[in-house]
């Protein structure tokens, strides 16, 4: 599309815009009624398809982030760092991004095996780096 036919479409864009901001309801229904559709199940027919669209954007974002956990590897438990390194580790990243979060489940306390699923969690979710050089 040439950069003339773009203005042409936009000033016809703006003229229906200022048309249709200019009519009242009942103009647009009248209008709508002399062509023999509906409004009421036009407007639920454009619902429908925002609906569909929002759901297959939604579909298409939820592939791409499943997608990426899956590329990224899955630390080896034989080179992971030590309990006390991990808690350094979880420590930090909760420091540096302050919207993570943690619930215990039962108790104060998080178990060793607890530490090591968040770990291995934070490090599936790019927060901790999976390298082993104590950053």
């Amino acid at each position: 599309m040439t950069n003339e036919s773009q203005k042409t479409l936009d000033a016809v864009r703006a003229l229906a815009l200022k048309d249709l901001e200019a009519a009242s309801d009942e103009d647009i229904r009248a209008g709508f009624a002399a062509e023999g559709v509906d409004p009421d199940q036009l407007a639920a027919s454009i619902a429908m398809s925002l609906d569909e669209v929002l759901a297959a954007s939604l579909r298409q974002q939820a592939a791409a982030a499943k997608m990426a956990m899956q590329i990224r590897a899955v630390p080896k438990k034989g080179l992971q760092p030590t309990l006390d390194q991990m808690k350094e580790r979880i420590a930090r990243a909760f420091a540096a991004e302050p919207q993570l979060a943690t619930a215990f489940r039962e108790g104060s306390r998080q178990s060793a095996a607890d530490l090591e699923t968040l770990y291995d969690d934070l490090v599936l979710m790019g927060k901790i780096s999976d390298t082993n050089d104590g950053h």
